[in-house]
């Protein structure tokens, strides 16, 4: 059990925008993207034991592989080792690790001074890791800016400082060999199979878009509607053809295209550590509303 003697301190804190600064409203859209996310990265088995989700898909992504808490602490919510060890339980008949994800709004507490599950899972020796920024981007006001002017790269590097590219949404097969070569896999490997039932889940929702550049597949991304929210996921770029705006390209139709469609916000998900990636996503105009992070048994 949690020691009353020591003062509990959440493991990481998250910078958010300043439209987001008051609690309750990061609250209010933490469980609106929370639901987004359910829906637009669904697992392959869900279930609810009382206030957790308990969500999985074959150990790919910690994403769909962790248990979610659905509401914050103070809300009739109190937690307890029984609940661990329940998921616990759930994971490991299905020869997965136990993992928890744990939104930063629904672990502050409350004004009576409840915690969250974060506490408990510390007491029972889990390692807090992969702080990662939830980010939105308002569409109702968001101006495509025009294409800038790839980055320069090394003269070694046989790459050419600017390649004419060609972007648009392909169908799923495509999209899925060329996400696994751009990661790297080769042979009947390149097509991850976990991938390949997500976007069989979510049918036309799932709006899968390829950036070739110089006739080669250079980036890769996953669009997906739920409602009036847009969701971009598996952002990926060839290593080679990096830092040469190509990413930055792609990300930039999709939400023109999501734009055009009507969708109202966009957003993903980032490592707090990924400087690359935030430098894109917050140049064109994302802001940070609320993080998370997981704890994890090493």
């Amino acid at each position: 059990m949690i020691a009353q003697d020591v003062a509990y301190h959440q493991p990481f804190t998250f910078g958010v925008a300043p439209a987001c600064t008051a609690r309750q409203v990061r609250l209010a859209r933490c469980l609106r993207l929370e639901a987004a996310c359910f829906a637009a990265w669904p697992a392959q088995e869900e279930e609810r034991r009382g206030n957790l989700l308990l969500r999985a898909a074959g150990g790919y992504s910690m994403r769909i592989n962790s248990g979610v808490p659905l509401l914050p602490a103070g809300t009739g919510v109190a937690w307890n080792e029984g609940h661990v060890r329940h998921a616990e339980a759930w994971y490991a008949a299905r020869g997965l690790p136990p993992q928890f994800r744990l939104p930063e709004p629904l672990e502050g507490g409350d004004a009576n001074g409840m915690a969250g599950l974060d506490p408990l899972l510390t007491a029972m020796g889990y390692t807090a890791a992969d702080p990662t920024l939830v980010q939105e981007l308002d569409l109702t006001c968001w101006a495509e800016a025009p294409e800038t002017v790839p980055h320069a790269v090394a003269p070694d590097s046989g790459a050419t400082a600017s390649v004419p590219r060609r972007y648009a949404m392909v169908v799923h097969p495509a999209w899925l060999a060329a996400e696994g070569a751009l990661r790297g896999r080769t042979g009947t490997a390149t097509e991850n199979p976990v991938l390949r039932a997500l976007l069989a889940t979510l049918g036309s929702t799932g709006q899968t878009w390829l950036l070739h550049a110089g006739g080669l597949p250079a980036a890769c991304g996953l669009g997906v509607r739920t409602g009036d929210d847009y969701g971009i996921f598996a952002v990926v770029a060839r290593p080679d053809l990096r830092r040469q705006g190509h990413g930055r390209a792609l990300v930039t139709a999709m939400l023109a295209a999501a734009q055009r469609d009507g969708a109202r916000t966009a957003w993903l998900q980032v490592g707090q550590g990924n400087a690359p990636a935030r430098a894109l996503y917050e140049g064109l105009g994302f802001a940070t509303s609320y993080g998370y992070w997981y704890r994890v048994r090493r």
